[in-house]
Formats: C-alpha cells, sequence, structure tokens
C-alpha cells in the first residue's frame, strides 16, 4: 500500500509539473504580417474558450501568423452570453476562464504574433430566446404583425428603440477598453429580418449603424468598423442591411463578404452582383468562406480551391473555421 501511495505522489507531482508547463509556455512573437490584400481567421467563442482552457491559443495564433494570416476576429457577443462580460452583459460561465480576461488576453496574443486582432460582434441585433436581457426586456424586441417575436429561431432587437441603442453602445464601450484591438466587426446578424417590417426597419437600422460609427470613432478614430454581411440583394431583401449604401456614406472600413459556398464555382458565382466589386472603390474587402466540418461536401482540399479561386478575382479573403485549427492542433499529440 505504502509503494502504491508513493507512486501516485510521484504521478500527481508530475501532472502537476506537465500541467504548469504547458500553462506557461508562450509561443515565439513574429513581427507584424504585411499583407496587400486581407487574410483572416474568424475565431467563436466556443473555441477561444476552449483555447484559453488548455492554454493553446498562443500556439494557434502563432501557426496562423506562419500561415501568411494577418487578422483574427474574435466573437464577444454570441451565444447565450458572451465570451468577454460587459457592463451590460454577462457571460456564459463555461465559456470564460476564471481569473483572466479572455479578449484582452487574445488581443495582445495577437499582437505578439503580429496578428491584428478584431471583436466579432457575432449576434448582432439578434438575442437567443433564452437570453436573461430577453426575460428583463420583452419591450426591446421587435414583433410581427401578428405580434410574433421568433424568427430564424432566435428574437431580435429594435433598432430604434433608444435602450436598446444604449445596451449596444453600452457594449462596445467596454470593448473598446481593450486599447490592443485593432477594430470592431458588425456581421450578417447586424440585421432586422423582412417578416419584422421593410422600409422604417431598414432606415431605423441605418440609423444606428450611423451612430455606432460616429460613436466608435469618436472614442478612436484609429479603430476600424467592419462589417461582414451576406451579398448585397440577399442582405437588403431578407434581413433589410442596406450595407452598401453604408460604405458609400463611409460608414464602413472594411467589408468582408460571407459566401458560403460548397465549391469554388459556387462561391464565384456568387460574387457576381455582389455589391463587393462597388464597395472595393470605398473601402478594403476580402470574402468569407466556411470551412467548418458541416460543410456538405466538406474537403480542406475544396476550401484551398475556394481560396485560389477567390485571390484570382483580386479579393483578400477570411476563414470560417475552428473546428479544423484545433483538430490539427490536437493530432499532433496523438
Amino acid at each position: 500500500m505504502g509503494k502504491i501511495i508513493k507512486n501516485l505522489k510521484w504521478l500527481t507531482i508530475a501532472i502537476v509539473v506537465c500541467l504548469l508547463v504547458v500553462a506557461t509556455h508562450h509561443a515565439p512573437s513574429r513581427s507584424p504580417v504585411v499583407k496587400e490584400k486581407m487574410q483572416g481567421i474568424w475565431l467563436t467563442n466556443v473555441a477561444t474558450a476552449f483555447l484559453h482552457h488548455t492554454t493553446f491559443l498562443d500556439e494557434i495564433l502563432h501557426q496562423l501568423s506562419l500561415s501568411g494570416y494577418d487578422r483574427i476576429y474574435f466573437s464577444v457577443y454570441g451565444l447565450k452570453g458572451t465570451l468577454y462580460p460587459t457592463s451590460r452583459s454577462s457571460t456564459h460561465f463555461l465559456l470564460r476562464p476564471p481569473l483572466t480576461n479572455p479578449l484582452k488576453a487574445a488581443a495582445q496574443e495577437s499582437r505578439r504574433q503580429g496578428l491584428k486582432p478584431y471583436a466579432w460582434f457575432e449576434y448582432g441585433m439578434m438575442l437567443n430566446p433564452g437570453n436573461a436581457i430577453v426575460q428583463e426586456h420583452p419591450d426591446w424586441l421587435l414583433k410581427t404583425v401578428e405580434g410574433g417575436t421568433i424568427e430564424d429561431r432566435n428574437v431580435w432587437l429594435d433598432p430604434a428603440h433608444p435602450e436598446v441603442q444604449e445596451y449596444i453602445l453600452g457594449n462596445i464601450d467596454d470593448i473598446l477598453n481593450v486599447k490592443e484591438l485593432e477594430g470592431i466587426q458588425l456581421d450578417d446578424h447586424w440585421a432586422v429580418p423582412k417578416a419584422f417590417g421593410s422600409s422604417d426597419r431598414r432606415q431605423a437600422l441605418t440609423n444606428l449603424t450611423k451612430k455606432v460609427y460616429s460613436h466608435i470613432k469618436a472614442k478612436n478614430p484609429q479603430m476600424v468598423v467592419s462589417v461582414s454581411p451576406n451579398p448585397y440583394n440577399f442582405a437588403i431583401s431578407k434581413y433589410n442591411q442596406d450595407w452598401l449604401w453604408w460604405v458609400e456614406q463611409g460608414r464602413v472600413d472594411e467589408i468582408v463578404l460571407q459566401v458560403y459556398r460548397p465549391t469554388p464555382e459556387a462561391v464565384i458565382a456568387s460574387l457576381s452582383n455582389s455589391g463587393i466589386y462597388t464597395a472595393s472603390y470605398y473601402v478594403p474587402v476580402g470574402v468569407g468562406l466556411s470551412a467548418v466540418w458541416n460543410v456538405v461536401p466538406f474537403s480542406l482540399n475544396t476550401v484551398e480551391k475556394q481560396v485560389e479561386a477567390v485571390k484570382q478575382q483580386g479579393y483578400g479573403y477570411s476563414i470560417f473555421s475552428w473546428e479544423y485549427l484545433v483538430l490539427r492542433r490536437l493530432r499532433q499529440f496523438f
């Protein structure tokens, strides 16, 4: 029995030492990555939390920098809560590692690796029906003529409501406290589904976008305001998102057009009349591609061909994929 206890003691010590080594290890820093065209990666809050918990974040960012990427978009507003809690929105307890500020750490490590970090408001005007905000402020929600509040399995905030505007700007203010950030990105959920109305809703969303842009620039004129919408005709007809007008009016600094398609041919076809060509005359643009496991048919070769097709069109790109990056890193240990 004594020998077993002694062996367990040494095993415990060995495990603790290994954990300490992993926790304190830092990948070597790299000089800033300079690219003529954007090359980015989106990381969900689940992915970022996982990488924080496992201390792999610096290694992943190091590998991204080595691979030629120049920017990374960290989700700060999505799911039932946020990875980075603000004064107006709490975080999901499973997502936030204890005793740390995940967004600040991610932004600092990105800079160490020569990458430009963005705070990505993934859910935009959309909320999960179980979110505490929904229970506390039902008057903030948009309603259909029939009184319904659910669209695309979620509820949506009213962009014209003064308290909604205060809530959005408050969240942005807290994010702006992270000085290492390059920019803030609003995506395709920065929108109002047509089920809730058209022209008035479209104008209300445009007015809020203008207010957000002016607010950010007043706080930090160098902060990039990025938007990652769907192709223009779809965005405006289904979600009242008049993003091309925002670009032309100088209310957006960057566009990353989401074109999640299964083949390179489908990607290129979707770029036609998508608005990206016009937008490129005003701001830097890129094409958003999907490389997650549930794209059918999925293969890394297909993603690589999509990237090459986009580059041949003269555009930069950003890839939505956390599963592949994590699994690629874990595979080295087995």
